[in-house]
């Protein structure tokens, strides 16, 4: 379900900048300040295989340890919430909208590889997320149920913990 110009995509992102203490920059400083267990990884040496891998396992995971929807989201553009146990809902679509020109926008399904944007992955009840950012290289996760299993393939990714 797109989220897109709705109170709750305005909700969720200040949850995201209130909870998460979300400060966006290309900056050195801290881009984070979550209050609870939480790890960051380091991503900038990953290859394409390793990529591929971690897009089917990070799938695989949010599948299992899901017990409802989860927001995708891509930092200044679309907001989703989906089931991750519908692969249907993880696709890219076309909006109409008038206000666009051409007569709307294409919203992109984010990927767990924050590629060029900070891509997040939050548990509808914020109690794990997988959060992606670009210019860091880095993927931060917390969350009791996400923490372990990230903890158990992080080095099949080409992760290093920092």
């Amino acid at each position: 379900m797109l989220l897109d110009n709705t109170e709750q995509y305005k909700v969720v992102w200040d949850r995201v900048y209130g909870e998460l203490g979300f400060r966006p920059s290309m900056r050195e400083f801290t881009p984070f300040d979550i209050k609870v267990p939480h790890a960051v990884y380091d991503i900038e040496n990953m290859t394409e295989t390793q990529i591929d891998v971690m897009e089917n396992i990070a799938g695989e995971i949010f599948v299992r340890i899901s017990d409802g929807n989860v927001y995708a989201l891509d930092w200044q553009h679309s907001a989703l919430l989906y089931d991750p146990k519908n692969p249907d809902e993880q696709r890219d679509f076309w909006v109409e909208d008038e206000r666009y020109i051409g007569g709307g926008y294409k919203v992109y399904f984010p990927s767990f590889y924050p590629d060029g944007d900070y891509y997040f992955f939050i548990a509808e009840d914020f109690s794990f997320g997988w959060l992606g950012h670009p210019w860091r290289q880095e993927v931060w996760i917390f969350g009791e149920r996400l923490l372990p299993e990230i903890e158990a393939v992080y080095k099949e990714f080409g992760w290093t913990r920092r």
